[in-house]
């Protein structure tokens, strides 16, 4: 099915309002990486613009150290600049594989470019052996319950972005102090953090661990997201109440080698300062879907 239109002057990879839908489309290169505008009436003005990379599920393995996808990162992030790195956990698959994926991990971490930082979460297949080495590696940052704030100039005045880091097993009410009113992207694997989340007023939220399905017959039917979110819930932007929440369906693949009409992405996510289309939203409702 070919996408339907986008509005006039408007990338169908970046939506300022409805977005249209269509199954099994890739990102333009370079690819993996992929726009998108992601909208919240709460983004002070001055951080309006922020651009934050969210990189997750590289799933390395040691019979498969170099895979594909990781070498199309690799291109991809020395073309692109971004304000933030994140990462949402599962850049191995089994013990074992602590190597290979340290290995690759500083590869990225070599040539990725941001202006304030990478910070990362633990997924459910990230051993403590990789954790321990990943801290590491210079310049990234890993959060465990816990949060940091980090002073931001985009030339607009100085502000404050806080990053909260939940991994896994996932406990955002630890993580956060609810007397800090500054604003916050939550980092989390799980995507159903986003009830937690919701209840909290944490406004953004980035996650992963579903693969978009990984293997995909319909835009919107598949066989296996690996956790309580349904399939038409499984990768995109989502709202619930006043959370924003981002699943990637992300870069690498596990259990299956293959993925199937659901290729890898790594959003690269600017920050707008923007209404939400509607006052309430008391479900889990798709602001766009991909």
């Amino acid at each position: 099915m070919a996408p339907a239109p986008a509005d006039a002057g408007t990338s169908p990879h970046i939506a300022l309002g409805h977005r249209p839908e269509w199954p099994f489309r890739a990102p333009r290169p370079p690819g993996p990486i992929e726009p998108f505008d992601l909208c919240h009436p709460a983004v002070p003005a001055e951080l309006d613009g922020l651009r934050i990379l969210h990189l997750s599920d590289s799933h390395i393995e040691r019979l498969y150290p170099q895979p594909t996808h990781h070498h199309r990162l690799l291109d991809a992030l020395a073309r692109t600049q971004a304000d933030l790195i994140v990462l949402t956990g599962d850049f191995m698959t089994s013990p074992g594989d602590e190597p290979a994926a340290l290995q690759a991990l500083d590869q990225l971490a070599r040539v990725w470019r941001n202006r304030f930082g990478a910070f990362a979460v633990r997924g459910n297949h990230d051993t403590p052996r990789f954790i321990d080495g990943a801290k590491q590696i210079p310049g990234l940052r890993w959060l465990s319950n816990d949060s940091v704030k980090i002073p931001i100039d985009l030339g607009r005045g100085n502000s404050h972005l806080r990053i909260v880091g939940s991994g896994f097993p996932e406990n955002l009410l630890d993580s956060i102090d609810p007397s800090d009113n500054s604003f916050t992207v939550a980092l989390v694997h799980y995507p159903s953090e986003i009830f937690a989340a919701a209840e909290l007023r944490i406004p953004i939220v980035l996650s992963g661990h579903t693969h978009g399905g990984q293997v995909r017959t319909h835009a919107s039917w598949l066989l296996h997201t690996s956790c309580d979110m349904p399939g038409n819930l499984a990768s995109g932007v989502f709202r619930l109440r006043d959370t924003v929440l981002c699943i990637s369906r992300g870069l690498g693949a596990a259990v299956l080698p293959f993925r199937i009409n659901c290729p890898s992405q790594a959003p690269l996510y600017t920050l707008r300062r923007r209404a939400f289309a509607t006052q309430n939203c008391d479900s889990i409702a798709a602001i766009y879907r991909w």
